[in-house]
């Protein structure tokens, strides 16, 4: 990024800073800590899923491993969730340091399908049994976070206190996403991305920089639903681990633009809402009409825009620029 974008991206975010102060509503504030939260999801997704180039499409088991492990931890050890969310991106990036370990070396889609495997394995692992190391989950019920409110233990009264903790984790996120991009490491990345054999023959560790890409998003993704489980202050098994939630996951990163700083962040602040909207303006009229509309709408921004909604935007603004 150029000094220019630098000071509009710090322009943004100090401005963003203010809205609590100004917004009062506690239905306009949970829409916008959804669209942080899930615009911060697309982009810990973007590092191996775009910049790396593999297609991972059970990743959403993270934010199931980040929640489980921070709301254990607190309950039963008394462990802050600041602590737990450490602990638990750890274990996720262990876990996807084995799963891309074995399924790397091979050709094809054999990643996309392991990591499908493994989100269901889990799922069904945490849904069946009401105890996991000892901790008791309840199964299929969900796991209720004690509260004990403030800073320290993650919860707080007030909206306003999850916006800013959800803006700061964006920021992170974004931070992150764009040091990445712009490394040594990314620009290998492209390159695997383009061609992974070329960039092999050109003394490329694919396999290592792989690796890291992978346990990078994995242990941003657990730190975020980390946060997420103490933000709904329960664990829900169906959904954290859901299929679903890894779809919408992928889907606001590919739909934004994959390989792209802001395309997945540009995405989840225009999709993450679109639902729920829908839901209130057409739910009661047709039941499954406002998931319908919402699914044409996906289509269509995946026909019309293959590469993503932002390269189309910013490829007008240039068009438009040379206009005059």
């Amino acid at each position: 990024m150029n000094r220019k974008n630098i000071m509009i991206s710090a322009a943004v975010i100090v401005l963003s800073a203010f809205v609590p102060v100004f917004v009062h509503r506690s239905l306009v504030l949970q829409y916008l800590i959804n669209m942080m939260i899930f615009a911060y999801l697309a982009l810990a997704w973007n590092i191996i899923g775009g910049y790396a180039g593999q297609l991972a499409l059970g990743n959403g088991v993270y934010l199931g491993i980040g929640a489980y492990v921070a709301a254990v931890l607190y309950t039963y050890e008394g462990i802050s969730p600041w602590v737990g969310m450490i602990v638990a991106g750890m274990i996720a990036a262990i876990l996807a340091l084995l799963v891309g370990g074995i399924t790397f070396r091979l050709e094809g889609s054999y990643f996309a399908l392991a990591t499908v495997a493994m989100l269901h394995i889990i799922r069904i692992t945490f849904m069946s049994n009401e105890y996991i190391l000892g901790y008791r989950t309840k199964g299929a019920l969900s796991f209720n976070i004690k509260w004990n409110g403030g800073l320290m233990n993650m919860q707080f009264e007030e909206r306003s206190g999850y916006y800013w903790l959800f803006l700061g984790l964006l920021v992170v996120g974004i931070l992150i996403s764009a040091g990445i991009k712009n490394s040594k490491m990314g620009y290998y990345l492209q390159a695997i991305c383009t061609n992974p054999d070329a960039s092999g023959s050109l003394g490329v560790n694919v396999m290592g920089m792989k690796l890291i890409a992978n346990c990078i998003s994995a242990f941003m993704v657990a730190v975020g639903g980390s946060m997420y489980a103490f933000y709904l202050s329960v664990v829900d098994p169906s959904s954290v681990l859901g299929y679903d939630m890894s779809i919408k996951i992928l889907l606001f990163a590919i739909i934004g633009g994959r390989e792209t700083l802001l395309g997945p962040v540009f995405a989840a602040f225009i999709l993450a809402p679109l639902g729920n909207i829908l839901r209130g303006i057409v739910g009661a009229s047709v039941a499954g009409l406002a998931e319908v509309i919402y699914g044409l709408v996906l289509m269509a921004a995946i026909y019309f825009m293959p590469k993503g909604v932002w390269p189309s935007i910013a490829r007008f603004f240039r068009k438009d620029a040379r206009r005059q």
